[in-house]
């Protein structure tokens, strides 16, 4: 019988670079995304979960849009 190799650093694809923020640490949180126009959370850099406005208040939105924005 014939045995076959796998290469499993091929299959598995490279990981996404992960969001830094201005100080050069990774992104924790919820921030405004001005280039999509969302409110999305971070966790360990990379993007976890874009909210429904609908839910959010609107005091919650216009302080995140002035003190956590990132491009």
């Amino acid at each position: 019988m014939t045995q076959l190799e796998f290469n499993f650093y091929a299959a598995v694809p490279d990981t996404p670079e992960l969001r830094k923020g201005t100080d050069g640490q990774l992104l924790n949180g919820c921030f405004y995304e001005r280039s999509t126009g969302a409110f999305v959370s971070y966790v360990l850099g990379r993007r976890h979960h874009v909210f429904n406005t609908d839910v959010l208040t609107r005091d919650w939105m216009e302080k995140t849009k002035r003190d956590r924005w990132i491009d």
